[in-house]
């Protein structure tokens, strides 16, 4: 932590490898050592020969254990590269918005590394709003139950091609290593829509319950409903984190969230289709519709902000996203197919702005984008 880099996660079969070809070879080495001491006895009475110049059981052990600390202090190694990245080239990107800069505009599920985290699949919304964002939070159908543990909160459940909560450990990686704008949609059952954002959103680490660290000022349609939980902790039915003293509010409202006494939000309450399903307990934001009218669709992303855009990661020989040619994504970059949830989602074909030379690593999806306990 705190700068350190860790090797991949090969190093340690790689170490048990080479720490058993050593065994082998210091087996080999005794055995030599015990047949020159025979061969010398018998000598001995002829000859005080020196001693044999091959190296003794001690020595090879010796050997063994300076490269197997060698080894181990490789595995914390600090990055010595410039501005303390790693090379460009076997990096992964660090959110959606630097997937977009390099030229691809099709939203769907890529996989990035934050700083000081292991590579993790996202959902990337790359055209709401001018796009790159990375998605944190999708509900559209009611398929995925989000009255879940605190365990599952901190590192995610559900399907990214379907309704998930990406994870709160994830989220604090994501929004502490740049400064990070967030933009909260939703719709009715009736197809009425808004929309809420923040210009700076960040939320604190495990030790201080994945408090709302930092909120910046409100923007949108759909009226400020979270400014009142800043500088909350999270809370689940089984981590009671917040401030109401005569009962648990994600019990009482059957969700998660960072409430206080209690809410004047709850997108991840029960899943409604009525008004007077769950009532109290469902989806809402109380600056739109009030607290009894669920809605039905809901996405919450965020995407950095332009002065945090790190500019070694930047060609800035090339073109604006707007001015380049278009040219169909290579097979190499697998996108897989979301549904949509909300209607700004929908893309049209699958063409995008691709760069003649990628910077990054793109991965095919594979069965890690899903989460384990995906419902």
């Amino acid at each position: 932590e705190g700068g350190e880099y860790r090797l991949d996660s090969n190093l340690d079969s790689r170490l048990t490898f080479l720490e058993t070809h050593m065994k082998t070879i210091q087996a080999g080495v005794e055995s030599i050592v015990s047949t020159i001491s025979e061969v010398k006895n018998r000598q001995y009475s002829r000859t005080f020969a020196a001693k044999p110049e091959v190296a003794t059981s001690s020595d090879t052990m010796s050997i063994i254990n300076e490269f197997r600390k060698t080894l181990r202090e490789q595995k914390t190694k600090k990055c010595e590269c410039k501005s303390g990245r790693v090379d460009r080239s076997e990096r992964y990107p660090t959110d959606c918005h630097e997937i977009q800069v390099q030229g691809f505009n099709v939203s769907g599920i890529y996989k990035i590394r934050p700083d000081d985290m292991e590579p993790f699949y996202v959902l990337c919304d790359l055209t709401t709003a001018g796009g790159g964002w990375t998605v944190f939070q999708n509900r559209f159908d009611g398929s995925q139950d989000f009255y879940k543990g605190w365990n599952d909160y901190e590192y995610g459940f559900g399907n990214l091609a379907g309704e998930f909560w990406l994870g709160l450990e994830k989220l604090n990686y994501l929004t502490n290593q740049k400064l990070y704008e967030l933009r909260i949609e939703m719709e009715t059952q009736h197809d009425q829509d808004a929309y809420a954002g923040y210009s700076v959103f960040t939320v604190g680490p495990e030790h201080e319950g994945y408090r709302i660290s930092t909120l910046g000022t409100f923007y949108g349609t759909a009226g400020d409903s979270l400014s009142y939980h800043a500088g909350q902790k999270f809370s689940t039915y089984d981590v009671d984190n917040d401030e109401w003293k005569d009962g648990a509010c994600a019990t009482e409202h059957g969700g998660a969230w960072w409430y206080k006494e209690c809410d004047k939000s709850n997108l991840n309450g029960k899943y409604s289709m009525t008004t007077e399903e769950n009532r109290g307990q469902s989806m809402y934001w109380i600056s739109f519709k009030g607290p009894n009218f669920p809605l039905s669709k809901t996405k919450m992303m965020i995407r950095p902000l332009p002065a945090s855009k790190p500019i070694d990661y930047m060609d800035t020989s090339r073109k604006t996203i707007e001015g380049q040619q278009l040219r169909p994504v290579p097979e190499k970059v697998r996108v897989i197919p979301i549904k949509s949830g909300l209607r700004t989602q929908n893309v049209k074909g699958m063409y995008g702005v691709i760069p003649s030379q990628s910077q990054y690593r793109y991965d095919e999806p594979s069965a890690d984008a899903f989460f384990p306990n995906y419902a």
